[in-house]
């Protein structure tokens, strides 16, 4: 489950506010709480900690600091085979080299009833311009449709787009979409877990890749 966004100054503080809230709305995806430590084994069980770890990667991000912070989180729980955090965050240069983002990876046994949730909490907490819920599976099959690496929206087994990219959809698309309260959608399926198959994605990917909706983020704002 991933999230993208452009150029956004953010302080320390506001982004362990976030990355707290965040993992609260995990806990409930789960339905047990998860356990977070960081890659150097320091357990998170607090808000205080979480804002001391998330103040000290900015502070060591003292050679770029417009690019943004890095930081991993691992996660642990007994409905979970691992999960983990990785996030690049408060970049705001204009320069286009900035790539806020972050990537939730969950490994277990039934991982596709957390999917749609957990997609809608990282819209939610970080107001991404773009999302989507994929595997590398997934990213292999779709790779002529949409090569990686190209910093553009990509399909998944859901894609998530913000209000100004749902306005540039075609039209044609009602069936897969799922409208938001913040003006964005999700484009998925009507099945039970709201994922598309691969033949489906590549077909969507191949429609969208040329509209104004799935078009680069803008180097000077977060969102398109």
């Amino acid at each position: 489950m991933r999230g993208f966004w452009g150029a956004r100054q953010e302080s320390a503080k506001a982004v362990a506010d976030k990355l707290v809230a965040f993992t609260a709305r995990l806990d409930g995806v789960v339905g047990e709480r998860v356990s977070w430590t960081t890659r150097d084994m320091r357990s998170l069980a607090d808000p205080l900690e979480f804002e001391q770890v998330v103040a000290a990667a900015f502070d060591e991000n003292t050679d770029a600091p417009h690019l943004g912070a890095s930081q991993f989180y691992d996660g642990s729980a007994k409905g979970l085979e691992a999960a983990s955090i990785g996030m690049v965050v408060g970049g705001y240069s204009d320069s286009g080299n900035v790539k806020n983002s972050i990537v939730v990876k969950i490994r277990s046994a039934d991982v596709e009833r957390f999917g749609a949730a957990v997609l809608r909490a990282v819209v939610s907490e970080w107001d991404p311009d773009w999302g989507d819920v994929t595997s590398s599976s997934l990213m292999r099959a779709l790779a002529d449709a949409q090569p990686r690496g190209k910093p553009i929206p990509k399909m998944g087994y859901m894609t998530y787009l913000s209000e100004a990219r749902a306005q540039a959809l075609p039209d044609g698309l009602e069936k897969h979409l799922q409208r938001l309260d913040n003006g964005g959608v999700v484009i998925g399926s009507n099945e039970k877990d709201g994922f598309l198959t691969a033949a489906t994605a590549t077909e969507l990917a191949e429609l969208l890749r040329s509209s104004a909706a799935f078009a680069a983020t803008p180097a000077s704002s977060s969102k398109l």
